[in-house]
């Protein structure tokens, strides 16, 4: 008799906690479930699992009710130690559980009304991370671990030191700023070594034409540099004209940091529930690897997994192709047109470069998988395109396709964009300066401030 008690005890505990989860996963796996409803669910569901142990408890109410409260003061203590490091501003639980979070929230980021974002003065810290074309794809395997460091100026920018003037400054996005890099190795410190002049690197991640503009004005012009050079990466330069308009529109959330600063935007309890909800519960559907992966021969023979998971892609592009008559290249043209009245204006030379996607430089030379779909994403002849927009603005403005010197570089087997990013690596960065500097010296001979600063 008492066997078959226990069996029937045993069999009522087994069943509700099997109705407590099946409860749990039911409102853990709704499509609007966040975090804050995640944790009220869990709660809900601890205080249910208690309830087969309050009825059949042999410890009386007193007995039962103490270890009800010893195990859930040591529930509760456990999570105050892990959430004491980010009330102490010591931790910030984004960066442990790699929370997406806008660019403005980030740690050493700031809100800024016109640029969404800018990084903060003269900062030091280290950057770790994976390579961004292996999002999302199932099996993928890093090319390298990327540890860097990050040191800005005192207007939060990738120098080494303050610069008051330059030169010549160099304004565009991610493949300026090169954080996958270090810093003697950017692009902008090979163009002052080869060119004897100082060389100020206004780039910065996630930027687009708006932005850049923006930075021109503020940032470039008072250096009073003898050439500016504004780079235009194919890869997403006219996506980010959209994003920035997006941005504008949320402008007061944006500004407003209360909530991006507080202790629960650190916490552990958000970010772990945000982090079982983006990889346990809900994960993002992935790609298989393999048909995302190009195999290219280096110069020594070895064969070296490129992988191709961003940049001039069917599924991320906007306008559709081709774009060279887009209205986002209409607006692109109208930018530069601005930038380039800016620099008549106070006597500087302008020149755009024009950034090629990873996919145009090494489609050709990889080898793929007979069902994989990148030898099948389109491209089309944008550099040309905005050569005819640059030569539009008048003969006073530059043009470089960097192009040619990096194909001719992938094609003699040099790794020039990272296999597993679609940023350059570093001999991609010697290469551009390379084919920048000839076009910059011609524009310093024709300029009466020949004198290196």
């Amino acid at each position: 008799m008492a066997r078959r008690r226990r069996a029937l005890r045993l069999a009522a505990w087994a069943g509700w906690l099997a109705l407590v989860y099946l409860g749990v996963k039911a409102g853990a796996t709704a499509p609007d479930t966040n975090p804050e409803h995640l944790a009220g669910l869990l709660a809900l569901g601890y205080l249910a699992a208690w309830g087969p142990f309050f009825v059949f408890s042999p410890h009386g109410a007193a007995g039962t009710l103490g270890r009800f409260a010893l195990g859930t003061t040591a529930v509760l203590a456990t999570f105050a130690a892990m959430e004491a490091p980010a009330r102490l501003g010591l931790l910030d639980y984004r960066e442990v559980f790699a929370t997406p979070t806008p660019s403005w929230q980030r740690r050493g980021n700031a809100p800024d009304a016109d640029l969404i974002y800018v990084r903060e003065p003269n900062q030091r810290a280290r950057l770790r991370y994976v390579g961004g074309d292996l999002y999302g794809l199932r099996g993928a395997r890093p090319w390298k671990h990327y540890d860097r460091e990050l040191a800005t100026d005192s207007h939060g920018f990738r120098n080494p030191i303050d610069m008051d003037s330059a030169d010549v400054a160099v304004v565009g996005d991610s493949f300026v700023e090169g954080l996958h890099v270090e810093a003697a190795d950017l692009m902008t410190a090979r163009l002052a070594d080869l060119m004897g002049r100082s060389v100020a690197n206004l780039g910065r991640n996630g930027y687009g034409p708006q932005q850049e503009i923006g930075v021109l004005k503020r940032y470039a012009m008072p250096m009073k540099p003898a050439v500016c050079v504004w780079s235009f990466f194919e890869g997403n330069d006219l996506h980010d004209l959209h994003e920035y308009d997006d941005h504008r529109k949320n402008l007061p959330r944006i500004l407003d940091t209360r909530r991006s600063q507080s202790p629960y935007a650190r916490s552990f309890a958000r970010n772990s529930l945000a982090f079982v909800l983006r990889e346990l519960i809900r994960p993002a559907p992935t790609k298989p690897a393999d048909a995302h992966l190009g195999m290219f021969t280096d110069r020594e023979g070895r064969e070296v997994p490129f992988h191709f998971n961003s940049g001039i892609q069917f599924d991320v592009a906007v306008p559709k192709f081709p774009r060279g008559n887009s209205d986002e290249m209409k607006r692109v043209a109208a930018i530069l047109a601005e930038a380039r009245d800016v620099c008549r204006a106070n006597g500087v030379e302008l020149v755009v470069a024009f950034v090629p996607a990873k996919l145009r430089i090494y489609r050709d030379l990889c080898r793929f998988a007979p069902d994989s779909p990148c030898p099948d994403w389109p491209t089309d002849d944008l550099p040309d395109d905005m050569r005819r927009v640059v030569e539009g603005l008048g003969p006073d403005v530059g043009y470089v396709d960097l192009t040619p010197a990096l194909r001719a570089a992938a094609e003699s087997g040099e790794i020039v964009y990272l296999p597993d990013d679609p940023h350059w690596a570093e001999a991609g960065h010697r290469v551009a300066a390379e084919a920048l500097a000839p076009e910059l010296s011609r524009r310093f001979a024709q300029n009466i401030r020949a004198e290196p600063r």
